[in-house]
């Protein structure tokens, strides 16, 4: 008798054990869909944006006579800043794809049959949506404003950048607000000919240079412009006076030219998290107000969150309710048509919370309103009762008929 005990109580432990193999074996697997759904959505949707800012970008580039390489560093750091947006989006479109397609081709069906709880079917795709959230966290809080600032530095730089102007001979070019250069060709050297530099910055006392030629030189890392047998002139207003200087070589610097760049305010989207979670209290410090600061740092903080409100729209489009030989297309539409929402709703709260900060709650409440929501769709948690594991029935056949 106690032999018999052992045994049985052996081939139950066995069995349990094979049972949670396979339990694992098909996490594994459905979480293994998932991911590689989520990274090709993830990589699709980034190349249609990239591909749609490309040609803003081509026009910088060619307006400013930058290099392909600056071009190549534009489309680079490019793609950290829209990621925090695409890859939620992209979790929602490959959790609604994968569950979708295994519920037509009737792996749901033949998973319920062998025993699978819903608990189990969301358990892969929730994990992922944690993770998912993980990543959003890094790149909002950290890799996108580095990336941010380090776009908005290239950007000023190739602007500063006083030798693209003057590539454009035969045109008066406004390097900033009061200094004009023209330049009438250039030569197969680089050399520069018939220059003229008008320079108002200082109105009492406006200066115009006229040269002969001109070439570019560099000198303790600093551009500069040389030109030759010119004449430079300043009037001065107050006194009605022109003094006139008649020169051999003259040399500008490019550095006193600049537009003052390396003064510029930072945007709060290129500001760290401290940065942001600190703001200084002088308005001349900061380029927006305090509201706009909190947004912003607010928004890194919500945003990542829908990663989870994403995942749980999907489960419940595709795991809620009756399975139908016909399809899910209404209910993949109405989960589609909810995420672009949800999307929508969380940019009108954060334009909103610009403007007044005690909306703040709003914002954490949007991106997080998916789950009490699909709670209450499938009936308070309905969405385990109505996919509970289905059981074997026994039928009663009716007499039989008398002939």
């Amino acid at each position: 008798m106690p032999i018999k005990r052992i045994k049985k109580k052996h081939r139950k432990t066995s069995d349990d054990r094979e049972s949670r193999a396979q339990m694992n074996r098909l996490c594994l697997y459905i979480f293994r869909e998932s991911l590689a759904a989520f990274l090709f959505t993830c990589v699709a949707i980034s190349f249609v944006v990239l591909f749609t800012q490309s040609f803003r970008l081509l026009s910088f580039v060619i307006d400013n006579s930058a290099t392909l390489f600056v071009f190549v560093q534009l489309m680079g750091l490019l793609i950290p800043t829209f990621l925090p947006v695409i890859i939620p989006l992209s979790l929602g479109v490959a959790l609604l794809f994968v569950y979708h397609k295994l519920a037509v081709d009737s792996e749901l069906v033949v998973m319920r049959a062998s025993g699978v709880s819903a608990a189990r079917l969301a358990f892969p795709a929730i994990v992922l949506a944690f993770m998912v959230t993980l990543l959003c966290y890094l790149f909002s809080t950290s890799l996108t404003p580095a990336a941010n600032r380090r776009l908005v530095s290239i950007q000023y730089r190739v602007r500063d950048n006083f030798s693209i102007y003057l590539v454009k001979p035969g045109a008066f070019n406004d390097i900033s607000n009061g200094l004009t250069f023209y330049v009438r060709a250039r030569g197969k050297q680089g050399e520069l000919q018939d220059i003229l530099v008008h320079d108002v910055r200082r109105p009492e006392s406006p200066v115009t240079i006229m040269a002969d030629s001109g070439r570019f030189s560099m000198k303790d890392g600093k551009s500069q412009i040389e030109v030759f047998n010119g004449l430079r002139q300043e009037f001065d207003r107050t006194s009605g006076r022109l003094s006139q200087l008649e020169f051999d070589r003259y040399v500008l610097d490019l550095g006193l030219l600049r537009s003052g760049a390396s003064k510029r305010l930072p945007d709060p989207r290129e500001q760290t998290m401290a940065e942001l979670f600190n703001p200084p209290a002088d308005p001349a410090l900061r380029r927006r107000s305090l509201e706009q600061i909190r947004a912003e740092f607010h928004q890194r903080l919500a945003s990542p969150l829908l990663a989870i409100g994403y995942a749980i729209i999907a489960l419940t489009a595709v795991l809620a309710g009756e399975f139908s030989r016909r399809g899910m297309a209404k209910r993949i539409v109405i989960a589609g048509m909810a995420i672009i929402a949800l999307q929508a709703a969380m940019l009108s709260v954060g334009n909103m919370i610009a403007r007044n900060s005690l909306l703040i709650p709003a914002l954490y409440a949007t991106a997080l309103s998916p789950l009490p929501v699909c709670a209450v769709i499938t009936g308070a948690f309905g969405l385990w009762r109505k996919m509970r594991p289905l059981r074997s029935r026994t039928f009663s056949l009716p007499p039989p008929v008398a002939p």
